[in-house]
């Protein structure tokens, strides 16, 4: 392997051409899995060669000189098992082949290795680990490879070595000797020849030659024996073999046998043995390096950094074990093998968590719970298993023929640990914690559902006011199953393309015009009905769907846009952001490619976010904020007086708009306090130089009082009622014909 491309191995920048790069064949029928694994071989530094098939990926092998291959087992025509034997045969033995599967039993790793695969890796693949194993796959097969080329150098090297042939007889005088012409010592070698042993030697020199006579004199022929010479162009090594000659007058018993003794120059195999055995060192030290990578990313994949604990991964995990072993523990127990056992899973969050992250920051909070997963450990100390999930939620499985009782005393031990206070800094906190206990099988039979009944019973514990510890019952999961089902038909109205924005305008406080519309999402299913965004955006957050829909209302709001541009209407768009699409790290990237996609003017796109997430952005979030306002796209407060805003938050923002929250609205006319409210408001805004909006605006007297406190934008029914699309030009048309700008106008046409 080239230096370039074990640099590259290496994560260094290896200076080299295009054309140098490892190339790694990718064949898999699934285009989703080869466009994965393409983008993981990339993101290695190396070079995807992709084949859908069998056939293709044969002839993609003979013709590309691909360094590694990545063989999906089920594909049309050749499978992965036939195929790699192919390759095998073709590729020799320095090519790793790493068949992708999704079974993992013993047969198919069987089948595997039989078939000359190098590894192979279950489905779903564990990315991080997948780039760490390629490269030291590649790594190794490479020192291999130098090393089998090494040893073969060497051979070569030994073959065409010079040899020096003495005779001695049984005096131990040379009787003769043969050197090649080209030997540096050929001259003085001859020069022995009618001298004895002893003469000729050293003293040390002559001890091993008349050792080794002696052991051919017996033996037939003595072991080699190295020795060194100094000599004048540097040290020389020698191998010195001795073997026995019978006498040859004849006669049998009447001469005494002569020795043949073979000196060969073994310099240049002492240095290839040296060189062989560091390279030896360097795979034995490269083998302990994987190993000690892949104990660490063992690690990393089943541990919780901050606590130590086993993770979510890990939860899961052991948890399906302990109920295949159950379940298997209950087959026997009908037969009166062994007692039954049951699994108690408990299911503890801490309660007054967040105000201690919100207080004093994510630093003490994190060694709050260093602290809270200690005093944990002494009090489960028996249990099968100690998690955290995430955040400030734990999980402990407990197995015994009397779980449920063991549960509820270690539940009441865990609330008693943990209600005692905590250093924080100079000061000293509390906390209390609910745990919902949930038994298997008594309880609830099915695996997959054993931590939501759990957490079902957490729940029921904080409605009782929280430092308590409820057992599930199934009352408890009622509204779990009608989440699920509602879950399942959010993810499918997004794939069917069912979900709606609908635009509400944001008109001028002094002339009346309208500057801008604000998309607002909107699911209407054919089971559940009209939903509230209030219920299910909260649930594609929870279940991870928010960022599809993001991303569709972020493409939908800016074709909506070019196309009211194109009838005339040109105005900006407001889309809001959840906190979680900030946290995704292609967002900024969607907004561009959207924009650049339909032709839109990044000033004209608003994404808001709402004051609460302003406050508790992180690092990245900010960062995230800041690559959106880069890009020319507006950003605006949403909700501002319902959070805990600061000026220093406000001053470091980003953002040229506020949005007032409709409660300050509400009874603008009728209370003084809250026309002093949202005039310090608009005040500080307008000190900050941003643009303020009045949302939730319902009355004449509202608009009125909104306009002489000089409030810049107005949303609100009084204005007009969220519309779909194709209802705005119409409204717009009868706002023209209105008599008053600031008149009440009718809805949207039906």
């Amino acid at each position: 392997m080239s230096k370039e491309a074990l640099a590259l191995l290496d994560g260094q920048a290896p200076d080299m051409a295009p054309a140098a790069a490892i190339r790694v064949l990718i064949a898999d029928d699934d285009p989703g899995m080869r466009a994965m694994l393409r983008a993981a071989v990339r993101k290695l530094g190396f070079e995807p060669v992709l084949a859908e098939d069998g056939a293709s990926a044969l002839i993609a092998f003979r013709e590309a000189s691909c360094s590694l291959v990545l063989l999906d087992v089920e594909m049309p025509g050749l499978n992965g098992y036939e195929l790699c034997g192919i390759l095998r045969q073709e590729a020799g033995p320095f090519v790793p082949i790493v068949l992708v599967t999704g079974n993992d039993d013993v047969a198919s790793v069987e089948n595997a290795y039989a078939a000359g695969a190098t590894d192979f890796i279950s489905k779903p693949v564990n990315w991080p680990i997948l780039g760490h194993r390629l490269r030291h796959l590649l790594k190794n097969f490479g020192i291999q490879r130098d090393l089998q080329r090494a040893q073969a150098r060497n051979a070569a090297i030994l073959d065409a070595l010079p040899d020096l042939l003495f005779e001695l007889d049984a005096q131990g005088r040379f009787v003769q000797c043969n050197a090649p012409a080209t030997e540096e010592l050929a001259t003085q070698h001859r020069a022995l020849v009618g001298r004895t042993v002893g003469e000729a030697l050293s003293p040390k020199l002559r001890e091993l030659a008349l050792a080794a006579a002696a052991e051919a004199r017996t033996l037939g022929h003595a072991s080699p024996r190295t020795y060194r010479l100094h000599l004048p162009g540097g040290e020389r090594w020698f191998e010195l073999s001795v073997a026995r000659k019978p006498a040859d007058d004849g006669q049998e018993g009447q001469g005494a046998p002569t020795f043949i003794a073979l000196s060969r120059d073994v310099t240049a195999r002492k240095e290839a043995e040296r060189r062989i055995s560091d390279l030896a060192d360097s795979l034995r030290q490269a083998n302990a390096d994987l190993r000690r990578a892949n104990d660490q990313l063992q690690r990393q994949a089943f541990e919780d950094p901050l606590t130590g604990l086993p993770n979510r991964a890990m939860c899961h995990e052991h948890l399906d074990q302990l109920v295949q072993r159950i379940a298997a523990q209950g087959e026997a127990a009908g037969v009166g093998a062994v007692a039954p056992r049951e699994l108690g899973v408990m299911f503890i969050d801490l309660d007054g968590f967040k105000p201690i992250n919100d207080s004093f920051g994510h630093a003490a909070g994190d060694g709050v719970l260093k602290e809270v997963a200690r005093r944990l450990q002494s009090v489960v100390r028996g249990a099968e298993l100690l998690a955290r999930l995430g955040g400030d939620e734990f999980v402990a499985l407990i197995e015994s023929p009397t779980a449920g009782e063991d549960a509820m005393r270690v539940g009441g031990r865990i609330i008693e640990v943990l209600r005692r206070p905590y250093s924080v800094g100079r000061h000293r906190v509390s906390l209390s914690c609910s745990i919902g206990v949930v038994l298997h099988p008594a309880q609830e039979p099915s695996g997959d559902r054993l931590l939501a009944c759990a957490d079902a019973a957490m729940y029921e514990a904080k409605r009782a006011g929280g430092s308590c510890c409820v057992l599930y019952e199934q009352s408890m999961s009622e509204d779990g199953a009608e989440e699920v089902l509602m879950r399942q038909a959010l993810r499918e109205s997004l794939e069917r393309g069912e979900l709606a924005l609908h635009y509400q305008p944001e008109v001028d406080c002094v002339s009346g015009r309208v500057r801008g519309m604000e998309a607002l999402l909107r699911w209407k299913h054919r089971k559940f009905g009209q939903v509230s965004p209030e219920l299910f955006i909260p649930l594609a957050e929870r279940y991870g769907l928010i960022g599809a829909i993001g991303n569709w209302v972020i493409d939908t709001a800016c074709a909506q846009l070019a196309q009211w541009r194109g009838q005339g209407l040109h105005c900006r768009m407001s889309i809001n952001l959840s906190p979680f699409q900030l946290r995704q790290p292609d967002l900024v990237d969607r907004i561009g490619q959207a924009l650049a996609a339909h032709r839109v003017r990044p000033s004209q796109l608003v994404c808001e976010i709402t004051e609460s997430t302003m406050m508790e952005h992180s690092v990245q979030e900010r960062a995230t904020l800041e690559r959106i306002a880069a890009l020319g796209v507006r950003l605006s407060i949403d909700d501002f007086g319902t959070g805990y805003s600061s000026l220093a938050h406000l001053r470091h923002i980003p953002a040229q708009q506020l949005k007032i929250d409709r409660s300050f609205v509400t009874d603008l006319a009728s209370s003084e306090q809250a026309r002093h409210v949202v005039q310090a408001i608009i005040q500080l805004a307008h000190g900050l130089r941003m643009e303020v909006v009045a949302e939730g605006v319902q009355t004449q007297a509202q608009m009125q009082v909104l306009r002489e406190q000089g409030c810049d934008l107005l949303q609100g029914f009084h204005i007009a009622a969220p519309m779909p699309a194709r209802d705005v030009l119409r409204w717009m048309s009868a706002r023209d014909l209105s008599a008053s700008v600031f008149g009440p106008l009718a809805g949207p046409p039906g």
